[in-house]
């Protein structure tokens, strides 16, 4: 071989290795430590302005179990406080804090053990879930559903669950990243958001758009809320499809042991909602 070529060769090695290091490195394992001065970031996220009216979504199966219309899930304000419900709210990168919860529930359906569930509905529109630990699912009705996670590019996971209150457990480490979608394969009106992260520091507001998160170790941060699109702007074989997400960042300084107060403001940008139903008509019309 010649010294010009073998020259070539160490290159092509030596970038190589370069890529996979840095692969590596930005996809390093969380690791847990004792975090015995962590801090707590809390606050609300709220809604300004008028508050948009939803079209219904058809329903095309289990018309018994389900009925025909089933209220739009993508936006879901308290009327009192105009608190957000279902924001996801999390830290954008850690790499070292406390220890991750030995699995995480995606729950579906209601029954007479799971009064607090919704029917025909993944109970929650936002899940996340830290990504090497188990997700448990649930499946509460005596119908079939079929949670079906994927990104733009592949499905992650995809399963029948035809009997009611058996549980199924599974580590999702294909699935990374925000914007997730979920959805029920056999009810095109069943569509959720999922998350999932390497660490789990995460919280998803409640009823009046509150958050906390607690434990973080000192340091540097930038604290993410993200709520996806509300507005229908197409239909895919009468499932439908949202607009972007709403996105807001915001630096987090935290102190041994600190306190902070955070607020976020939606939507981020104005957002006209059209009036449309799946399968065409003018059915229910907006009151």
């Amino acid at each position: 071989m010649s010294p010009r070529r073998h020259r070539g060769y160490r290159l092509l090695l030596f970038c190589c290795l370069a890529w996979v290091l840095t692969a590596t490195h930005g996809h390093a394992e969380y690791e847990v430590i004792d975090v015995s001065d962590g801090g707590t970031v809390k606050g609300q996220a709220v809604w300004k302005g008028s508050i948009p009216k939803l079209p219904p979504l058809k329903v095309f199966a289990d018309l018994d179990a389900c009925g025909t219309h089933m209220p739009s899930p993508a936006l879901r304000i308290d009327p009192a406080t105009n608190g957000l419900q279902e924001v996801l709210v999390y830290l954008e990168r850690v790499e070292r804090g406390k220890a991750v919860a030995a699995a995480y529930p995606l729950r579906m359906g209601k029954s007479a053990t799971h009064p607090g569930g919704k029917v025909c509905q993944f109970e929650q529109q936002m899940i996340p879930f830290v990504r090497t630990a188990e997700v448990a699912m649930i499946n509460f009705e005596p119908i079939l559903h079929n949670p079906h996670l994927f990104n733009d590019k592949q499905s992650l996971f995809n399963i029948a669950m035809p009997t009611a209150n058996r549980e199924i457990t599974a580590t999702l480490n294909r699935a990374r990243g925000v914007g997730l979608r979920l959805q029920c394969d056999v009810h095109v009106h069943m569509n959720a958001w999922a998350a999932a992260l390497d660490h789990p520091y995460f919280a998803v507001t409640d009823a009046q758009g509150r958050f906390e998160i607690a434990g973080i170790p000192p340091g540097s941060y930038t604290l993410v809320a993200w709520h996806p699109g509300f507005n229908i702007v197409k239909f895919s074989a009468s499932r439908p499809v949202y607009d972007e997400p709403h996105v807001i960042r915001q630096p987090l300084e935290m102190s041994p042991k600190a306190q902070v107060e955070s607020r976020f403001e939606f939507p981020v940008r104005p957002v006209d909602v059209d009036w449309k139903i799946a399968g065409g008509g003018d059915e229910l019309p907006p009151e």
